[in-house]
């Protein structure tokens, strides 16, 4: 939560707090209490987040954690930014806009239209459900579009990959003709690698489009684990697959439901 203090009266001041302040202190700034930077009456509501106590007393070389529920709160304030510029209602575009200074914003659609009703004092229901679909809609184009540079990425990758290995067909073929009396050497074996479990679980979901049962994702990573060359030797391969989804990051277990998360 950000906390101002009003330059004017010096009265400290929650963020939700500040517009109420504006009609005592009609023409005053607002500077933050922790970050000190002053603000204006149309610029405070755009200060969603400031310095931590560990970043402002760590040092110069103190790195700050990502907290994983942060990062899903800044991906859901990015939604709504995202209806802001999109929508073309006017009510709801202007609604997104007083509840956008807000760092606590729901992420569930019942508790979003009750924090319209009680926190914005909305009655029209109606109002605060075509916000949250706004919201919903910018949320899936997001996704869409995280999921469609992936592949292009891996398209990429994979063209790359396939020059790389038809320039190296060329070399071969080439070294061939110029040296026919030599034997053919053997074939090499394929050298057992590692299996990489993460990579395998993030990979499944993309080509499934981004969200899968759990029992279905199991079944196939078991699959191709079972199918791969490996150095690793495992008994229990469906605790490892739980073991390994568990600490899989940018991944969301729901249920018997997992997603990729979207990215901020």
């Amino acid at each position: 939560m950000v906390f101002f203090s009003c330059n004017n009266c010096g009265e400290a001041c929650k963020k939700n707090q500040v517009e109420r302040h504006l009609f005592q202190c009609r023409n005053t700034t607002f500077s933050c209490i922790d970050c000190q930077l002053i603000y204006t009456r149309d610029t405070y509501k755009d200060h969603v987040k400031c310095i931590t106590e560990n970043q402002k007393y760590g040092g110069k070389n103190y790195v700050e954690k990502e907290n994983k529920g942060e990062a899903k709160q800044n991906a859901w304030v990015d939604q709504v930014n995202r209806a802001i510029e999109f929508v073309t209602d006017h009510q709801v575009k202007e609604l997104l806009k007083s509840v956008a200074g807000f760092a606590n914003i729901p992420r569930k659609e019942a508790k979003f239209i009750n924090f319209l009703t009680n926190s914005c004092r909305l009655r029209d229901k109606n109002l605060a459900l075509r916000a949250w679909q706004a919201i919903a809609a910018e949320a899936e184009k997001m996704r869409e579009e995280a999921i469609r540079k992936q592949e292009e990425m891996q398209k990429a990758e994979k063209a790359q990959k396939e020059a790389a290995a038809a320039a190296k067909a060329k070399e071969t073929t080439t070294t061939t003709s110029a040296a026919p009396d030599e034997a053919p050497e053997a074939p090499e074996e394929a050298t057992p690698t590692v299996f990489k479990w993460k990579k395998v679980i993030k990979r499944k979901l993309k080509e499934n489009g981004g969200e899968m049962k759990i029992k279905k994702l199991k079944k196939e990573v078991i699959s191709e684990f079972s199918s791969a060359a490996r150095t690793e030797e495992t008994e229990d391969v469906a605790a490892v697959f739980e073991e390994k989804l568990q600490k899989c990051g940018g991944v969301n277990v729901d249920g018997k439901m997992v997603s990729l998360m979207v990215a901020a």
